[in-house]
């Protein structure tokens, strides 16, 4: 059975959702979870989710502001409205910042509960708040310990070279101490030279009596290895053997340079029917994009710590003049899934082709966790179908976009974390996306 193309919200006992706070001026996303079950009345009648920012039409309904940008139609009764007489739902706000809620970090062990009006205040001086390394090592830990992960554990913890002191990670000290210009070493050459900081060291090299020179023409053959000294004498004494040289060295660029010329030819006279081919490959196969995810582990962790719950691939069109379409991805999952599942989307941008396409998007679409065995016939990709249903509920979702872009849909529930885990190699994931172009106009 094709899914439909977002998921309804669920109401449970505790729920979780990324909410914007107005009170949380430094922290304007914080996960919140619910300790008792939301009301209907305060949830949108567009995303599911409890309202964020409400606003009520002149019919009565309350949507979240940014669900309803750039309509102009109640997407509950179909009645239009007039932009200019939306209200902002104070009453509604009210009610939503009087709900009782725990602490965002309560799976860490802080047992704070209270109001969601005081959550933000709380949040920022919590010592169990999950905490992204500032120093870039990927790692979280809990804000209490800090000093301990700086001091301790975190893998690009500083140490000052005792020669030039610099302040050098641990782990790069020893590369570090190969190339350090304040390092005493001796010369190379052994010409007497010792004891000097590397530095000057490496100003004497150029100069140093002892070091070999190579005839200018070694390049085209001539084996000389003598000392600095006698260069000058073995150059005046070989001249018609460094012609020759030369000579020789001419003559292969000439040959190279025919190949070249004919290699030219042959591709100036393959572009057109490459150019060709290409026309008809995106005629017969459906539009397809590959999103490699780098640093996995360093986006898992900001999604845990709510610093970045959702990251977008770069936008793509579904053909040279289709839809422009774009991906979103939850790696620790998104609302109710959250610390459960992988959540895959899609949302439709506003391309610049949009007059010339049909709407609604109807065109099936396939997401793929794309398997990295190195063994071909061992791969088991992991794929999800969406086909779109034109409904008027999936009018924010498929229609033609008023704003940047539409609502997203997608794969909540894509898979389970842990499963999700075996697919990422080297701190990379790869997730392709598919859209089947067989009934999809080609302009």
């Amino acid at each position: 059975m094709s899914p439909k193309p977002y998921e309804e919200g669920v109401n449970s006992h505790a729920q979780t959702f990324s909410v914007s706070n107005e009170n949380a001026a430094e922290s304007p996303n914080i996960d919140i979870v619910f300790v008792k079950e939301i009301q209907k009345s305060l949830q949108c009648l567009i995303c599911s989710q409890v309202l964020r920012s409400p606003i009520k039409l002149p019919c009565g309904h309350t949507f979240c502001t940014n669900c309803l940008t750039g309509m102009t139609t109640c997407q509950s009764c179909n009645k239009e409205f007039d932009p200019n007489k939306i209200k902002i739902d104070k009453e509604t706000q009210r009610q939503i910042q009087q709900l009782e809620v725990k602490c965002s970090f309560f799976d860490n062990g802080c047992t704070w509960m209270g109001i969601l009006k005081n959550l933000a205040a709380h949040t920022l001086n919590c010592e169990f708040a999950d905490v992204v390394c500032p120093r870039g090592c990927g790692e979280v830990y809990a804000k209490k310990d800090e000093a301990k992960h700086l001091n301790e554990d975190c893998s690009k913890k500083t140490k000052a070279c005792e020669h030039c002191q610099k302040e050098i990670s641990v782990k790069g000290m020893q590369i570090h101490l190969k190339v350090c210009p304040s390092v005493i070493i001796n010369c190379p050459n052994k010409c007497g030279l010792a004891n000097r900081p590397r530095s000057e060291i490496n100003d004497h090299l150029p100069v140093c009596p002892k070091a070999g020179s190579a005839c200018p023409f070694a390049e085209f053959g001539c084996i000389y290895t003598g000392g600095r000294e006698n260069l000058q004498k073995h150059i005046k004494g070989q001249p018609v053997q460094h012609l020759s040289f030369l000579c020789d060295g001419v003559l292969e660029l000439k040959t190279l340079l025919s190949h070249v010329q004919l290699n030219m030819e042959k591709m100036v006279r393959n572009m057109d029917i490459i150019h060709k081919r290409i026309d008809s490959l995106e005629k017969l196969y459906g539009a397809q994009f590959i999103w490699r995810i780098d640093n996995v582990r360093q986006k898992q962790n900001e999604a845990r710590s709510g610093a970045r719950s959702t990251i977008f691939s770069p936008p793509f069109l579904s053909g040279r003049h289709g839809y422009k379409l774009i991906l979103s991805a939850s790696l620790y999952g998104d609302g109710p899934v959250r610390g459960q599942q992988l959540s895959i989307f899609i949302s439709i941008m506003r391309g610049e082709f949009d007059a010339l396409l049909p709407w609604p998007f109807v065109h099936k679409v396939t997401f793929t966790l794309m398997d990295q065995n190195p063994n071909f016939d061992d791969r088991k990709h992991i794929a999800y179908v969406i086909k779109p249903h034109s409904s008027f509920e999936n009018k924010p979702f498929l229609d033609r976009p008023i704003s940047e872009r539409n609502a997203s849909f997608g794969a909540q529930k894509f898979c389970e974390l842990e499963i999700a885990e075996k697919y990422v190699k080297n701190d990379v994931m790869y997730i392709k996306c598919n859209i089947d172009t067989e009934n999809m106009v080609v302009l």
